[in-house]
């Protein structure tokens, strides 16, 4: 069964959405991965948040969020940027309209097997790429995990890194470039052979 799902503006989802995204994203970063981020009321939330982001929202068809993505134009502040320069190693910053981010990918693992680790974050990788398609983006940026930076290349995702790994706080991080051109091709030839690269 696949998840339905969204990309939208934040002011386009009801409050009790907004919330659950929040409550899952401190469940799995804050609760889950370890990571020392400020919480409130159990929910985990940011400045960035504060800037008309759009978000992906994935949903079971009873209305159970499974998993968000956060997404940024690289033409105002982002996490790469202004959290994380470290990352970039000397090289200026993407600043370009045509250039977005990808931020705060959580993913609710718990429940129904047939919704495991895999199956979503297939869709997601595929939705997030065939929405830059669409919207006339060029490429993405994202500071991440070399876990979730294996699982995007094993998925079939064309990514470059900025530089070297660096270990901040309890992960060891890498700032990449997605293509989304690129990873279009890939993952609509997986679509036709049928290949599932993360099983």
């Amino acid at each position: 069964m696949q998840l339905q799902v969204q990309i939208a503006a934040r002011q386009s989802f009801q409050k009790p959405v907004l919330c659950a995204m929040h409550r899952l994203r401190a469940k799995v970063f804050c609760d889950r991965k370890g990571w020392a981020i400020p919480t409130m009321g159990g929910m985990e939330i940011d400045g960035y948040d504060a800037i008309d982001p759009l978000y992906m929202m994935m949903h079971e068809p009873n209305g159970l969020l499974r998993g968000c993505w956060r997404l940024l134009p690289t033409d105002g502040p982002y996490m790469l940027k202004d959290t994380f320069p470290e990352l970039l190693h000397g090289q200026t910053a993407p600043e370009d309209p045509r250039i977005w981010e990808l931020s705060r990918f959580a993913i609710e693992t718990e429940g129904q097997q047939s919704f495991g680790f895999s199956t979503i974050a297939m869709q997601s990788i595929g939705e997030i790429i065939r929405y830059g398609h669409e919207h006339g983006i060029d490429q993405y940026v994202t500071v991440t995990t070399t876990s979730i930076e294996r699982m995007l290349r094993r998925a079939g995702v064309v990514t470059r890194r900025f530089g070297p790994a660096l270990k901040i706080g309890v992960e060891t991080a890498v700032a990449l470039y997605v293509d989304i051109e690129a990873s279009l091709v890939v993952l609509n030839a997986n679509s036709v052979t049928g290949s599932n690269l993360l099983n």
